[in-house]
């Protein structure tokens, strides 16, 4: 079911709902207007009944049969009988219509001075009128014709209005639900005409406050990232085709020139071990995309163990210094904390010791003089660790994009390399719960901190 059509039966339920409850309080209480009417007009006749016939002297009860036979303000098949003190009757206005009193009624009614009670369609009302003899009691009785009339009338009319008004709020609530629908429907047009080819097209809305303008914002920004995504996915893809060709054009080449003439086994030596230098590397490069989607899909933090970041740091250092003998790695103590407590992490070791020996090694690689500066330092529950070099530096267009996965900067040219380190490190600092920032100034300095959550134990 459509928006429009659930947001116009849901109104149309709302309303015809309290139409209804409206419309039947409304007869409900019109209907006890109408009975309390009645019970008066018989009660003002009862009393002025007896009134006539014991305080006029001149008025009998034959008299005043007449007078009541006359009187044009008659109820249908009214009746109006009295009682002396004796429970006697002495009188009765219409002899044609009767209704059973038995004695014990005009006793309840003089204890109670007012009774209501119904003999087959015929209502009465039984009260006490004071007289200087004593008290009387007079009932009077009548078919509440008019009252009936009245509500068979008021419920056809209130049935016609409610018929009338749940058309006018069926065809309202159509019009004001498709005009609430219809920024959502524009919407959908718009992303509907989105492709792939398209992706830095954002969708429009009229009003950014509302509860529409939000979603559109949402959506505009899960575009930004799927566009985000698509650059990266090509750029990881043209990265990777580019690493990979490197070598197979080299070992093909090597291979189709050893094939063009008899050479000597010398030469054949050279060749098998540069094909065998150029599969190392792609081997290397393979095993950098596992290791890479490995740490993007393994669940690792179920394995986390609680680890000394210092001792890490150290073996990072000893690894470091053994790729190059010109590699020189300096920790600075002077703002570890004495208690061994404060530098416990929980996580793997293997992955955080990746992490800081692949920072030391470029540290050291794009340095000059291949040193690389290390502190750590704890600060608010956080193990903030610094990895810093002099040289050239990143430049600031290249900063956003140095942890995407084969990108190299114009500085790294020279160096040897595929590009992915940096991106491994960064997964590895996330799936710890961390974050890595890294600030430069071109031709001077370059500095990494990698921030971790501390854990005691």
């Amino acid at each position: 079911m459509q928006i429009r059509s659930r947001l116009t039966y849901q109104f149309t339920y709302l309303v015809s709902a309290i139409l209804f409850v409206s419309y039947l309080i409304i007869y409900i209480f019109s209907q006890q207007n109408y009975k309390e009417n009645f019970y008066s007009r018989l009660r003002q006749k009862a009393n002025t009944a007896a009134e006539l016939l014991v305080n006029v002297n001149q008025v009998d009860s034959k008299l005043l049969r007449i007078i009541d036979r006359a009187n044009r303000d008659i109820l249908f098949r009214e009746n109006i009988m009295a009682y002396d003190t004796c429970n006697e009757r002495i009188y009765r206005s219409n002899d044609t219509i009767s209704f059973h009193i038995d004695v014990n009624r005009v006793k309840e009614v003089r204890r109670k001075k007012e009774v209501r009670f119904a003999h087959e369609d015929i209502e009465i009302l039984g009260t006490v009128f004071a007289t200087p003899e004593g008290r009387i009691v007079v009932f009077a009785g009548a078919v509440d014709q008019y009252s009936a009339e009245n509500a068979k009338d008021l419920k056809n009319i209130l049935i016609a209005l409610f018929l009338l008004f749940v058309f006018i709020v069926v065809i309202s609530g159509w019009f004001f639900a498709g005009r609430a629908v219809n920024p959502i429907s524009e919407v959908i047009k718009q992303v509907d005409q989105l492709s792939p080819k398209r992706l830095e097209e954002r969708l429009e809305s009229s009003d950014s406050e509302d509860e529409i303008g939000k979603m559109v914002s949402t959506i505009n920004r899960l575009l930004e990232r799927i566009e985000n995504a698509f650059k990266l996915q090509k750029t990881f893809i043209a990265n990777v085709s580019h690493e990979l060709k490197n070598p197979l054009t080299k070992i093909s080449s090597q291979l189709e020139v050893s094939l063009l003439k008899e050479r000597a086994a010398e030469d054949y030596k050279e060749t098998i071990a540069s094909v065998l230098e150029d599969t190392q590397e792609l081997a290397a490069i393979t095993e950098s995309l596992l290791e890479l989607n490995k740490i993007s899909v393994s669940d690792y933090q179920a394995g986390f163990q609680i680890i000394r970041i210092d001792e890490i740091i150290w073996e990072a250092r000893s690894l470091t210094q053994k790729l190059n003998s010109h590699y020189k790695v300096s920790i600075d103590t002077s703002f570890m904390p004495d208690d061994e407590e404060e530098l416990m992490i929980r996580g793997d070791e293997k992955l955080i010791l990746t992490a800081i020996k692949n920072l030391m090694e470029n540290a050291c690689k794009f340095s000059p003089k291949h040193c690389a500066f290390v502190g750590l330092r704890v600060y608010h529950n956080t193990i903030n660790i610094r990895v810093k070099n002099e040289g050239k530096g990143i430049p600031k267009s290249d900063l956003p994009f140095i942890f995407q996965p084969f990108f190299r900067g114009e500085n790294t040219a020279s160096s040897k390399g595929y590009g992915i380190g940096l991106s491994l490190v960064e997964r590895i600092i996330h799936l710890h719960n961390g974050s890595i920032q890294v600030q430069s100034n071109p031709n001077e300095w370059t500095e990494f901190t990698m921030s971790l959550p501390q854990t005691k134990p």
